[in-house]
């Protein structure tokens, strides 16, 4: 008797159709913060611009998940046509996690500097204390989150991957 390893059923993705919901959440969300940044650009620029980035962070979160759900579809195409299971690479999740705390400790690092370099400037005085001081409470927290978050990441998208021949 042949015995074969035992692998997961695999059942086919839902593709680009469950996009449907998170758009209609989440689009109107992002849209609301790109509209809510450039009137908060007539008095504060700085603050503009942080709503905008959240607005623009929300919709590169839903192209992220339908670039998922693509390469998904792609995948059950390939294991349909060929009737191979699909293997997953090796330590995704590790690689995207260093990346993203590198990506976490960098910025820290630059608001550190920011911090002592224009502490004493006139107009960037502030923001730059500020920075300062949210670099020294919330870094770890920061760095923490950009790696796992990136890890996650990372871990889909090599999860979703076609097998090399």
């Amino acid at each position: 008797m042949n015995q074969y390893p035992p692998y997961q059923p695999l059942h086919p993705p839902t593709g680009p159709a469950a996009m449907i919901l998170p758009s209609v959440i989440l689009g109107p969300l992002g849209l609301l913060a790109l509209g809510g940044g450039q009137e908060a650009m007539r008095s504060s620029v700085l603050l503009g611009s942080l709503y905008c980035a959240g607005g623009m962070a929300i919709f590169a979160f839903l192209a992220f998940c339908l670039a998922l759900h693509i390469r998904a579809q792609r995948l059950w195409d390939w294991h349909v046509r060929t009737g191979r299971m699909p293997y997953f690479r090796k330590h995704g999740f590790l690689k995207g996690a260093l990346l993203g705390g590198g990506l976490g400790l960098v910025t820290v690092i630059a608001a550190v500097v920011l911090g002592f370099k224009y502490a004493e400037h006139p107009q960037l005085g502030d923001i730059a204390t500020a920075a300062f001081y949210l670099a020294w409470l919330w870094g770890v927290f920061l760095i923490g989150v950009l790696a796992v978050v990136f890890g996650w990441a990372k871990r889909a998208w090599d999860r979703t991957a076609l097998p090399s021949a």
